[in-house]
């Protein structure tokens, strides 16, 4: 069988609107983590915050200055991801994996579910899944006058159908899948990973607090 390589990607913009210079704050959780993953042929870090660039290279990842019309509020991940497998020439049988800074807390047991599912012969991408806080039937679009986002009078929980919402906590696809997958990196023929785990994705202050007494009261 063809040896398929394994690519890290970390995304990392310099502006952040929520918590200033987060990513700078979070590096090191994420650097530890990767330290204890083997199976990656290089760790591209994609930035445009030259704070990185001395970080990158006592962490061994390679530092990529992303284009900035892919490092802006409203760049999607897939356009970063499009640069990248373009001016890295990636095989098309490469797998890509996202890792996000503000994702700091990560159990290695889900990578290694997701490594073998990226070996089988029709892997195509895949991602997690997490329940989400608030079902949809129960949203409201609050104007002046009010309006069910989804029209229904279902009150029973039991009569709710059952959804999911992505989470970037797990994210990996081949170069040929990329195209075809939406701006979140997803499809049809995406793999689902339903996590059940609270996974705690910091963007401000407060939800920085919240991760260090988790860590803390472990």
């Amino acid at each position: 069988m063809k040896k398929i390589n394994h690519i890290a990607i970390i995304p990392a913009r310099k502006n952040s609107k929520g918590l200033r210079y987060k990513n700078r704050l979070l590096f090191d959780y994420t650097k530890k983590f990767l330290k204890k993953i083997n199976w990656f042929d290089k760790v591209i870090f994609a930035s445009d915050d030259k704070y990185f660039v001395s970080k990158c290279k006592k962490s061994n990842f390679s530092y990529y200055k992303r284009q900035k019309k892919n490092a802006l509020d409203n760049s999607s991940i897939k356009s970063l991801m499009l640069e990248i497998s373009i001016n890295f020439n990636l095989n098309k049988e490469t797998v890509m994996w996202l890792f996000y800074l503000t994702i700091p807390e990560r159990k290695i047991v889900d990578f290694y579910k997701l490594k073998n599912i990226t070996q089988k012969k029709n892997f195509l991408s895949a991602i997690s899944f997490v329940a989400p806080k608030t079902h949809p039937f129960d949203c409201w679009v609050v104007k002046k006058k009010l309006k069910k986002f989804i029209n229904n009078d279902i009150y029973r929980r039991q009569d709710k159908i059952e959804l999911f919402e992505h989470h970037h906590y797990l994210c990996a696809f081949k170069i040929k899948e990329l195209k075809k997958l939406n701006s979140e990196l997803i499809n049809s023929n995406t793999t689902p990973i339903i996590i059940k785990e609270d996974i705690i994705e910091i963007d401000t202050k407060k939800d920085l607090i919240k991760f260090k007494n988790r860590k803390l009261n472990k």
